[in-house]
């Protein structure tokens, strides 16, 4: 359904685009801007400047929410907590206690189990797909609390960095906006009731980019958020041609996608501001986001947070470190003990934030290795994993491409990956990355790691020159 909607909008003049997003716009403020939202961005701005011990009770609090949830509502954690023999009387009286002797939940079964997992109690408000770095779309069930507390905590993120309601946005993401054949501007669509303007991370082409700048000189926008990989193609742009920007954003905030070092380098020397970090995923992860100090906080209001090595074993500081999470962001799919496939790097030491916050903090977020395609029809291309939202059959997919003009397609499918679904993949693809390209798709039974045991969703074969 979602991909039917997406070609009738890709279809309309512009002018019908303009009004249907902004219809969307206006439902999505009535729901996620309510007035329990208001009481939510509320408590979580007190909890950014509280002392630790009102943090951590508080998380504590919500940890024994979700646990007893899951106990009483959910078939798949019901049935392995009173195996464990887990009562409500074990999760009142040491939350924590209780989380440690839970299996820890892998991306398979969340991704299979769905059903089962989910939290019978909480209505469903809304369903969504993600794709995650495996390339293979996972099916997300929310309910209007969990929008609420997402969004809270989303905003109370804005208000750390000092962007406050109101303020005008511009955001990079992986949604078509405009039609991808579109040769001419607007590549961009003005979403009136948030103030923001989308703009279209499938037109960053030498030809576009200057359409692009124009647009960001006119509108002026306090804040830039969106994918790192698409800001910092036209920050390159802004710095090789000497241009001067007629305004200064308050903030830059960068999320799904790795942020290297190169393109904060790059990002802050064209628009004159700091670039802040973020870490959260649209399956509900507790959030990690970046102070007016540059450091990394754990948000621990939005759930627990563990650190496993290499070995397997309790991470110490100074470690690489994967992620096991759980999160009080989606209570309709909880996610108790997950191990969401991302990777951190703890600091050496505690350390103390100078910016008033308390949390924890960390060293550097290192997973989302996407990388960046290029093809001369659609120029530079970040983040694929918008091709299989909504695909069925797929159980991992890896994208290489092997030349400007080719591009190979390796997955491996189950029985439900059928004709159809390999024509909408083959047409996804052409949407992105150009209709000339040479498009390889493998049905095969592995899919090798690359050297460091990561899983590559993404990989290029050739050097770009920026």
């Amino acid at each position: 359904m979602a991909g039917i909607k997406e070609k009738i909008y890709n279809n309309l003049p512009y002018p019908f685009k303009f009004i249907l997003l902004n219809i969307k716009g206006y439902l999505n403020t009535k729901q996620r801007y309510n007035k329990e939202f208001k009481v939510y961005l509320k408590e979580h701005i007190d909890l950014w400047d509280a002392d630790l011990d009102s943090v951590t009770k508080y998380q504590n609090e919500k940890l024994s929410i979700v646990l007893s949830e899951a106990l009483e509502h959910s078939d798949w954690y019901g049935d392995i907590m009173r195996a464990l023999g887990i009562t409500l009387q074990d999760i009142e009286k040491d939350p924590m206690r209780v989380l440690q002797k839970m299996p820890i939940l892998k991306k398979t079964d969340r991704k299979t189990k769905v059903d089962l997992i989910v939290n019978k109690k909480r209505e469903t408000a809304m369903v969504g797909h993600t794709s995650g770095t495996s390339g293979s779309p996972t099916i997300d069930y929310l309910d209007l609390d969990s929008i609420n507390v997402s969004f809270a905590i989303w905003k109370r993120f804005h208000h750390a960095i000092g962007v406050i309601p109101g303020n005008k946005q511009v955001r990079f993401s992986g949604r078509l906006i405009v039609d991808t054949e579109t040769k001419k501007p607007p590549f961009w669509v003005y979403n009136y009731f948030e103030k923001q303007l989308l703009m279209s991370t499938y037109h960053l082409t030498a030809d576009n980019l200057g359409s692009y700048i124009k647009k960001l000189n006119k509108f002026k926008p306090e804040l830039i958020d969106g994918y790192p990989s698409a800001i910092y193609i036209i920050s390159k742009y802004i710095n090789k041609q000497n241009i001067s920007l007629s305004f200064t954003p308050k903030a830059i905030a960068v999320t799904a996608e790795t942020l290297y070092d190169y393109q904060r380098i790059e990002i802050e020397k064209a628009f004159n501001c700091h670039v802040f970090n973020q870490y959260a995923s649209s399956e509900g992860s507790p959030f990690i986001t970046e102070c007016v100090k540059g450091n990394l906080h754990l948000n621990l209001d939005s759930g627990v947070f563990e650190f496993i090595n290499t070995k397997g074993e309790p991470a110490q500081a100074g470690e690489i470190a994967k992620l096991v999470v759980t999160s009080f962001i989606n209570y309709k799919t909880p996610l108790i003990r997950y191990d969401i496939g991302d990777t951190v790097l703890l600091s050496k030491e505690e350390e103390q934030c100078d910016c008033g916050c308390k949390m924890p903090i960390i060293e550097k977020i290192i997973g989302r290795e996407d990388d960046i395609l290029w093809t001369e029809e659609k120029g530079y291309v970040g983040r694929m994993d918008t091709a299989y939202k909504g695909l069925k059959g797929i159980v991992k997919s890896q994208i290489i491409q092997e030349t400007p003009e080719k591009i190979i397609v390796n997955l491996i499918a189950d029985t439900d990956f059928d004709d159809p679904m390999k024509q909408q993949l083959l047409g996804n693809l052409k949407d992105r990355l150009g209709q000339k390209i040479e498009y390889q798709i493998n049905e095969v039974d592995d899919i090798v790691l690359g050297p460091n045991g990561k899983f590559d969703a993404v990989k290029r074969n050739f050097e770009l020159e920026f």
